[in-house]
Parts: structure tokens; C-alpha cells; sequence
């Protein structure tokens, strides 16, 4: 079965299970992401998937969500014959806190957060990239360079088709406890990042981004902004006309009382992908899937 065939069957999949489940409550459906497998009784977010829809990366703890320090390692896992491959950790993960991966629409890199040592004077939660071998493995990851990291917390790096790098940082200059920001990708090196302005950022905090490949669709998590469901981080989502960004509208079919956040776009099925922890009580976070043609059309409006 061809690329095309896998995510359509998934679609598909999907969509019954959304009808069967959607029979009692007009509600738009969230399902769990390959249950007992990828999503467990551990936490797990952040997922970013292959453009075919065969590989899903993903962090994943052993420790409680939002409960003080909390180390995590990068997984991975593959569609085999419809069903997901039990994860296994990635080849440069394990050992340090690594987490956030962003997997490149071409899959032969992949960005991500690391507490790991490096040639920089002081170890934070820095951004880190690494490249597929001519074997089809991964090498080495290094620590990109200053300014795109900083003394501070980096999370969440995510690209568009131009290569452009979109993060955000706890770094000074910002206007609230995080900003997101985007570092442009010019004759193939990436400029020094810029704050993507007080639209999108605010006086609180704005964090863990997905922008789609056109780079015109920007979904992210906001904190302690008074259209809220939950303090502790709802979606929103933005969109990009005449080189300026819309005001952001919480995106309320998806927010909950708990954590919400990592959105993930997969465009050819128009599905989404992201991390919620469903309640404020909740020491567990999972990846869930949902339709996102319906958000798409009411939003963009």
C-alpha cells in the first residue's frame, strides 16, 4: 500500500471510530494515539510524525506531569501492517533529558531539546539538532549555535518548508515569561531569530509551537491569559495574512481543565495531533489525534 493508501486508511479508521463515538454528544472527538502503546499510564507528549504518517516521534517520562523536575527521553515507533511498533528509545537519547522532537518534512533531520553537556559555558534546555547517515541512521546531534540558543530555556523547535526555525525561549528581551520566536532560513544558513511581536506574544506565556509548511497556520500554548479554559496552558491558533498574524482565538474543542499543548499538523489528512493532560488533577499526559478540517474552517473565519 502506497503513502497515499496508509494515511487515508488511518483517515478513514479515524472517522468511524469518530462516528461511532460522536452518536451520544455533538462534541468533536479526541482519540487516544495507538492506546497501551504510544499512549500509556506514563506521560507522554510532544509528537511529531513523518510526512508518510509511518514513524511518530515522541517523548515520554517515568516521572509525574507538573509535579517539579521531570527528565524525559525521545521514543520512537513505526506503523507496521496498520498497527504501532511497541517504542523504543532513538540511538542519541536516553542518557540526558531530551525531549520536544521535531522530525523535518524530508526526515533526514531531527530537532530537539536537550539538558545535555556541550561545548557552552552553562547547560540549559537548549535546542539540538541531528541528521540521518548515507545508512539511514542517525549521527551524532550537536547544540546549535548562539543566538538561536541562549543561557536560558529554549523549547519546541519546529520548521516550515523553507527551513524557517520557529522556537520559543525564556530569554531576555522578551515581553512576558516565554515568547516564540522564528530564525529565517537565508542561502542556507538560519539568521539570528526575531520575536514574532506582541500579536502573538503577551505579558504571560507563550510556548510549545507547530507551524504548518506554508508557514501561515501557527498553533501554540498560551498560559494564564484570561480566555483560558486552564491556567496551566491552552491552544491557540493564528494565522498569518499580509505578513502579519492574526489576534489568536482559543482553540476550545481541544482545551481542557489540565495541560494542552505540542500540536502537531498532519495537512494531507487535515488530522492533529497533540498532548493533553485532560485535568488539572492529572499526573499523566497522552498524544491524541482529532479531526482538524472542522477547527480549521470555524477558526480561519
Amino acid at each position: 500500500m502506497g503513502n497515499i493508501g496508509i494515511k487515508y486508511l488511518l483517515l478513514a479508521t479515524f472517522l468511524v471510530n469518530t462516528y461511532l463515538q460522536a452518536q451520544e454528544s455533538s462534541a468533536l472527538v479526541k482519540l487516544p494515539l495507538a492506546p497501551g502503546i504510544v499512549s500509556t499510564e506514563m506521560v507522554e507528549y510532544a509528537a511529531s510524525l513523518s510526512s508518510d504518517v509511518k514513524e511518530v516521534y515522541f517523548a515520554r517520562s517515568q516521572q509525574q506531569w507538573g509535579k517539579g523536575e521531570m527528565k524525559s527521553t525521545i521514543y520512537h515507533s513505526r506503523l507496521l501492517e496498520n498497527s504501532w511498533s511497541e517504542p523504543e528509545v532513538v540511538s542519541f537519547s536516553g542518557v540526558y533529558d531530551d525531549s520536544d522532537p521535531h522530525l523535518t518534512n524530508d526526515g533526514k533531520r531531527l530537532f530537539f531539546i536537550s539538558k545535555r553537556p556541550s561545548s557552552a559555558k552553562t547547560i540549559s534546555a537548549d535546542i539540538w539538532m541531528v541528521a540521518k547517515t548515507e545508512s539511514g541512521s542517525w549521527g551524532q546531534p550537536f547544540r546549535l549555535s548562539n543566538p538561536i540558543n541562549s543561557d536560558q530555556s529554549e523549547y519546541s523547535p519546529t520548521t516550515d518548508a523553507r527551513g524557517n526555525l520557529y522556537f520559543a525561549s525564556t530569554r531576555p528581551g522578551g515581553l512576558g515569561q516565554g515568547d516564540l520566536y522564528m530564525a529565517k532560513m537565508e542561502n542556507g544558513a538560519l539568521t539570528p531569530p526575531t520575536n514574532l511581536g506582541n500579536t502573538i506574544n503577551s505579558v504571560t506565556g507563550e510556548w510549545n509551537l507547530e507551524i504548518s509548511n506554508d508557514g501561515n497556520i501557527l498553533i501554540f500554548e498560551a498560559s494564564q491569559r484570561k480566555q483560558n479554559v486552564s491556567s496551566y496552558g491552552d491552544l491557540y491558533i493564528s494565522f498569518k495574512k499580509e505578513n502579519s498574524w492574526t489576534v489568536p482565538q482559543n482553540i476550545i474543542e481541544l482545551n481542557t481543565s489540565g495541560s494542552d499543548l505540542y500540536a502537531h499538523i498532519e495537512e494531507e489528512s487535515n488530522m492533529i495531533y497533540f498532548t493533553s493532560s485532560d485535568s488539572l488533577k492529572s499526573g499523566v499526559t497522552n498524544i491524541y489525534i482529532a479531526d482538524f478540517a472542522e477547527i480549521l474552517e470555524k477558526y480561519r473565519k
